[in-house]
């Protein structure tokens, strides 16, 4: 009975990924286009990536057309600046800090669950 669960679950993950599709295409000597096609056809994010020292990193404009409509804006790989639909654009200083905040507050946790 498990074996043939795990079947199911492995051939309706088969066919979902199936319907989805990514593209990448080459633009310039080292910049890529990346599309991402949805299982509805339709083009659901879309952007940039560039090759450095052998890995592809996100650059330029990319646009997140599901949900909120996210936009964010890359420069080698480092995000400069991201803006949700109906918010206010947010850029990598801001970023660096809520990241940093958050990171504050699990250290602060785990000390407090240390000492007591």
């Amino acid at each position: 009975m498990k074996t043939l669960i795990t079947f199911i679950f492995l051939l309706t993950l088969t066919f979902t990924t199936q319907a989805q599709e990514r593209k990448l295409e080459q633009v310039d000597n080292n910049l890529y286009k990346y599309k991402y096609i949805n299982d509805e056809g339709k083009v659901s994010q879309t952007g940039y990536y560039k090759k450095i020292e052998g890995s592809f990193e996100p650059h330029g404009l990319w646009v997140d057309y599901s949900g909120n409509k996210t936009k964010a804006k890359y420069h080698n790989g480092v995000m400069v600046w991201i803006k949700v639909k109906g918010q206010r654009k947010y850029t990598f200083e801001e970023i660096q800090l809520r990241k940093l905040s958050n990171k504050i507050v699990r250290l602060e946790k785990q000390v407090l669950t240390l000492t007591n």
